[in-house]
């Protein structure tokens, strides 16, 4: 995520690997401004996530407003 206040810069995050995808959230949904704390309860994120794991029934997530510190 590009709001990420404690690793910087943002792309340090990113895995490697010939199975790995990094998605960076906002070029996903640019209303989503999580921040490091919040990813973890992030719709869009879960959303993701629940897509990897059954890639078969993936969908679109959400794209709502989220602003840092609050969580989505």
């Amino acid at each position: 995520m590009q709001h990420d206040e404690v690793v910087t810069p943002y792309q340090s995050q990113f895995l490697s690997g010939p199975r790995v995808t990094s998605i960076t959230l906002q070029d996903v949904c640019i209303l989503d401004r999580t921040d490091h704390l919040g990813i973890i309860y992030d719709q869009v994120a879960l959303h993701l996530v629940r897509n990897a794991l059954d890639p078969f029934h993936a969908t679109p997530p959400p794209c709502t407003l989220v602003l840092p510190a609050l969580g989505g």
